[in-house]
């Protein structure tokens, strides 16, 4: 069934495993875990899952990466908070890219070109930036160290 999913977008991927996720429900259907033998595959595949959307069939299919619990927050964290930004300025186009939040500068009618970066969160914090200095630190030494030596008694 999930292969015949996918080929409703000219998709054929080559799956490892499945399974579904969660308990049982009469609310809802399940999730599906989908794992794939090759990584290109599951990027063909999560770029195509927007085209299941214009297919009758599958307009309530969705893909997504599967994400760890701290991933999964700052995910909610993001999205919340380009729900308050459109809210605040709902002339413009948000969007999530990785850990920011983006606006295009121009309206949603206009042209859409100029990007910035309107929101940045990130859960662990940033690397200090190294400092430039005059002099490269030294190379590792290529040679052993020395072996010590035994001195015989005379």
């Amino acid at each position: 069934a999930v292969v015949d999913v996918f080929g409703n977008v000219g998709e054929k991927p080559h799956i490892s495993y499945c399974e579904r996720l969660g308990r049982k429900s009469t609310d809802r259907p399940r999730p599906i875990k989908v794992c794939l033998t090759n990584g290109d595959a599951a990027v063909r595949l999560r770029n195509c899952g927007r085209r299941l959307r214009d297919i009758p069939a599958t307009q309530r299919v969705f893909v997504a990466l599967d994400l760890t619990h701290e991933e999964r927050a700052e995910r909610k964290n993001l999205a919340e908070l380009m729900k308050a930004r459109k809210a605040a300025n709902p002339e413009h186009h948000f969007y999530i890219s990785r850990v920011e939040v983006w606006c295009d500068q121009s309206p949603l009618t206009g042209n859409q070109t100029g990007r910035t970066p309107a929101v940045t969160t990130s859960t662990t914090p940033a690397a200090p930036s190294p400092t430039p200095s005059a002099h490269p630190p030294p190379a590792p030494s290529k040679t052993a160290p020395p072996v010590p030596s035994k001195t015989l008694p005379a």
